[in-house]
């Protein structure tokens, strides 16, 4: 048992014989993190047990300021301890959480910071469903037809969808985007999911998600390696579609907008070409002089869409860089922006809810590297501070609004687990929009 603050889990498998573990928090403040993981380590080693009910008992960890988020967080780590994706899974293979109750004692047990915390832990699935899911599963279709699904269930609350075709796009002059899509057979699907709250909305928040649901690097072809987890790169797609139908069901004071533009990045007779020049919807060109650096390309047209909308905060959420992982690691996101109120605020929510985030600079001077010759810009800048010069580049189409931007190419995909993350799609983003909406 780690030192430190612990609680007791008892796992019952008959009437007259209990199993009791001991689990540590490793100190005597727990952090968000710290909870979600403990909640979740209770019920895997129940279902390890093969018991059907867990009675957590965290009266050891005493009093704690906020018992209504406290419970929020247990109640997504005891949630997110029975999720599997085992869809393609014969009955054979399923293994099934035994799990099937779980009682808590202490302050976490409050029904209110339950209710949520379920509700949350219920959206992350959803997005780790669609990381998860192979892409000739999830497609530009696919995530379109999701919106859909959302929109019809929660129309009462407020949810509506749209969903733009290829050719409304090119009306729009989404030349950027529509590029990268050329060289799929699938369609590109541009979708625009909406809540609208049922009293006056404090503001406007656009959540801007990459929604690339293959990338094999275009013409700039990945190694087979490195493009065997590439079904992951519309993590941040997942993120917003599930953080806003988790919003609506919680209500939000907030106008909230998910925002995908979904498309394939493909190897084809129509595919985009190196030294290509492309217009974006805001009239900027740029020199294509890596295919595979298409992220950022179709989130461009995205983001001058959203700002459109005349948002009060923009966000975007992309499994971008590489580089991002080499400066942070595989469970940090970094995050960008020259605002920094909003930025405080939202890595302050991050904080709260356990999920690693760290700032990254946005030094005007890097720009440099984007310069071309024939263009306003090229696509990519040098090896070094590769993650930076992405940003810099959004930056371009983002004039005049709050904005953030959260590379999540780290921790979106889990090789190793950890935490309350299996190996697979995390769903990460969604508990940090979420509490950021409910508390900004």
């Amino acid at each position: 048992m780690n030192r430190g603050r612990s609680s007791r889990s008892c796992a019952s498998t008959r009437a007259n014989h209990q199993q009791v573990l001991l689990l540590g928090t490793g100190a005597s403040a727990p952090s968000a993190a710290a909870v979600r993981t403990l909640a979740f380590d209770a019920v895997r080693a129940g279902s390890a047990a093969g018991v059907a009910e867990v009675v957590l008992d965290l009266r050891a960890l005493g009093a704690t300021s906020e018992p209504v988020h406290f419970g929020e967080l247990v109640a997504q780590g005891l949630q997110l301890g029975t999720y599997r994706y085992d869809r393609y899974l014969s009955e054979a293979k399923r293994k099934p959480s035994t799990v099937q109750r779980v009682r808590v004692l202490g302050e976490a047990a409050a029904g209110e910071g339950t209710a949520r915390g379920q509700i949350v832990a219920a959206s992350v699935a959803r997005a780790r469903d669609l990381v998860n899911g192979p892409a000739n599963l999830v497609t530009p279709s696919y995530l379109a037809d999701v919106a859909r699904e959302i929109a019809d269930d929660l129309a009462d609350r407020g949810v509506r969808v749209t969903v733009l075709e290829r050719e409304d796009c090119e009306k729009l002059g989404m030349g950027c985007y529509l590029a990268v899509a050329r060289g799929s057979a699938q369609r590109p699907k541009f979708i625009h999911l909406q809540y609208t709250p049922k009293s006056a909305a404090k503001g406007r928040v656009c959540l801007v998600g990459k929604g690339v649901t293959f990338d094999s690097g275009g013409l700039s072809l990945k190694p087979s390696d490195a493009m065997m987890d590439m079904k992951m790169d519309m993590g941040g797609a997942a993120a917003v579609l599930g953080a806003l139908e988790a919003a609506a069901k919680l209500g939000v004071p907030w106008e909230v907008h998910a925002i995908v533009p979904a498309t394939e990045n493909m190897i084809g007779g129509d595919a985009y070409r190196l030294g290509d020049v492309l217009t974006a919807s805001n009239g900027k060109t740029v020199e294509i002089n890596n295919t595979d650096a298409e992220g950022r390309l179709t989130l461009a047209d995205a983001l001058v869409y959203a700002g459109k909308l005349q948002p009060t905060y923009l966000f975007d959420f992309a499994t971008l860089t590489g580089a991002c992982i080499v400066a942070l690691g595989p469970r940090c996101a970094g995050v960008m922006s020259r605002d920094d109120e909003l930025t405080n605020l939202f890595t302050s929510a991050s904080e709260r809810v356990g999920e690693e985030m760290w700032r990254l600079p946005l030094p005007e001077p890097l720009k440099e590297q984007l310069k071309s010759p024939i263009a306003d810009m090229r696509n990519t800048g040098e090896r070094y501070g590769g993650a930076i010069t992405a940003g810099l580049f959004l930056s371009e189409f983002t004039a005049g609004q709050r904005w953030v931007h959260v590379d999540i190419a780290g921790p979106a995909m889990v090789r190793k687990p950890f935490g309350v993350c299996d190996e697979g799609g995390s769903g990460f983003a969604v508990a940090t929009i979420l509490e950021f909406l409910g508390r900004a």
